[in-house]
């Protein structure tokens, strides 16, 4: 609208290794208090590469299905974001709650009781909150660092959210009164209080 160029991509890609296969090692997703072991290798579902035919149209949808059932020509690999130490998503914009974090957030959730316990909770992500204490961080053996050691303070975490919100100005990926209005948030907010 301005006859600015939008910022460069950020989406995560192969080429810079941001990327990478859906299992836990190749993520870098730390061991989670709370979470099963080797999560979430496992929890993306398979995409496939189905036959409906010559008459079919891939590209839009259309034509005629003449294989019904289809079948399965390959599995189609999945990818997904690798993760920093505290197992949130690199790559993408600069978004305040990656940069100034409160815990993990995740795309996905487990199941925790019930007839599909430990199995993904389709269309429901999560989050994981930091141990508020370094004490308590390590009497659940947490390797994600507490909000306490993070920020030290309330006024430490409000200005990392104001660091956080002002480089996302500067990318040219949040607005001046969005900006604002994160830093009235934060210092409203009870984080170590």
């Amino acid at each position: 609208m301005k006859g600015v160029a939008p910022p460069p991509s950020r989406y995560p890609n192969l080429a810079n290794g941001t990327l990478v296969d859906a299992t836990n090692v190749a993520m870098g997703f730390p061991a989670i208090p709370g979470l099963p072991a080797g999560t979430p290798s496992g929890l993306v579902n398979p995409s496939l590469d189905y036959d409906f035919g010559p008459d079919f149209n891939y590209m839009d949808g259309s034509g005629v299905q003449t294989v019904v059932p289809p079948g399965i020509k390959h599995v189609i690999a999945m990818k997904v974001p690798k993760v920093d130490a505290d197992g949130n998503e690199q790559g993408g914009v600069p978004v305040v709650l990656r940069d100034a974090p409160l815990g993990t957030y995740l795309g996905w959730n487990i199941t925790a009781a019930g007839f599909h316990q430990g199995q993904i909770c389709n269309y429901a992500g999560g989050m994981i909150p930091f141990a508020r204490t370094k004490a308590e961080r390590m009497a659940n053996e947490d390797p994600r660092p507490s909000l306490e050691e993070r920020y030290v303070n309330h006024a430490g975490y409000v200005g990392a959210v104001e660091a956080a919100a002002r480089h996302a100005v500067a990318e040219g990926f949040l607005m001046e009164a969005d900006h604002k209005k994160l830093i009235a948030e934060a210092e409203a907010s009870d984080v170590l209080k």
